[in-house]
């Protein structure tokens, strides 16, 4: 069964669009918001080029995953004060500078989130509890 294919427009839905679903759209798409809304960015100025961003999205994007992206960005902007020099936070220097100090976290709170699943996910029910006491 093919599946439906999902449009530019809603690739750019990052808000909306289940994160098995996306790629380096989303998240520029992603981060352009955020400048815009938390920093009043009216025009995103990427940082080297846009073929220089999409490179570190897609690697960041293979190598960790959406969800561990989406929260370290999420982290990032909720740290960065931007300043008359640094009026917006870039995907690049976000990816180069901010990943490898947030990402860490990220993934170990991940990592603690899944143990904690599995371990309530093995727990006994109440009536088996019952019946082995």
């Amino acid at each position: 069964m093919a599946r439906p294919k999902i449009t530019a427009e809603q690739r750019a839905d990052w808000r909306n669009l289940p994160l098995e679903h996306w790629n380096v759209r989303t998240t520029h798409q992603m981060i352009i918001d955020l400048n815009a809304e938390k920093f009043g960015v009216e025009k995103y100025v990427p940082l080297r080029g846009w073929g220089f961003e999409q490179g570190a999205i897609k690697r960041a994007l293979t190598d960790y995953g959406a969800e561990a992206l989406r929260e370290t960005i999420e982290r990032a902007f909720a740290e960065y004060k931007p300043s008359a020099k640094f009026p917006q936070l870039t995907a690049g220097f976000l990816i180069a500078y901010m990943l490898p100090r947030i990402m860490p976290q990220v993934l170990a709170d991940i990592k603690r989130k899944e143990q904690v699943a599995r371990t309530v996910g093995n727990a006994m029910s109440t009536e088996e509890l019952a019946s082995w006491l």
